[in-house]
């Protein structure tokens, strides 16, 4: 008879990417540090806390690597100075590595709450993987024309949130406007 521990599972790889853009979708937060299953490197409690250690702007790695059992992340709000920190358990929000090939984990802040999305994968010339008409668009602005997955927070309804200054305030002045 032969036991086995969350330990000894192997783990699932897939070419996929692993992405945030700190200074264009979350200006209002400093990213202080991120992992990604093992990926990423991480810092110890004490770099992060002096504050030796801090994750650059943005972040955009994609390779054939494992498939990330947890994403996590701590960053400061700019105006407050206060420190947050979510992890969320990746296992069962992530797809087959089949379904994972050249798709991306993308994060972003929003008013202090992490969001975490699945952006599908997209070819140059064609519509493979465009919102369909009439759904509502969700995820980092600059992806609302693809059928992006939420995996973090559940039932978090569709919005699109970050993007330039520009572009967040005339959709913030669209959504005032509608009746």
């Amino acid at each position: 008879m032969s036991t086995f521990s969350a330990c000894s599972e192997e783990k699932r790889f897939a070419f996929h990417g692993v992405d945030y853009y700190q200074a264009v979708d979350m200006p209002q937060v400093e990213i202080l540090d991120c992992l990604y299953g093992d990926g990423m490197g991480a810092h110890t409690r004490q770099e992060v806390e002096s504050g030796k250690a801090r994750r650059g702007e943005n972040c955009g790695t994609a390779g054939n690597m494992p498939i990330g059992d947890f994403l996590y992340v701590k960053w400061r709000d700019k105006a407050t100075g206060q420190v947050y920190e979510d992890k969320v358990d990746l296992r069962k929000r992530l797809p087959s590595p089949k379904e994972m090939h050249d798709t991306t984990v993308y994060f972003l802040i929003d008013e202090n709450q992490l969001y975490v999305y699945l952006i599908p994968h997209t070819e140059w010339g064609t519509k493979l993987n465009y919102l369909p008409p009439g759904k509502a668009p969700n995820g980092p602005d600059s992806t609302k024309h693809l059928d992006v997955k939420t995996l973090y927070p559940d039932n978090a309804p569709p919005k699109v949130r970050g993007g330039r200054p520009s572009a967040r305030a005339a959709r913030e002045a669209a959504e005032k406007a509608k009746p």
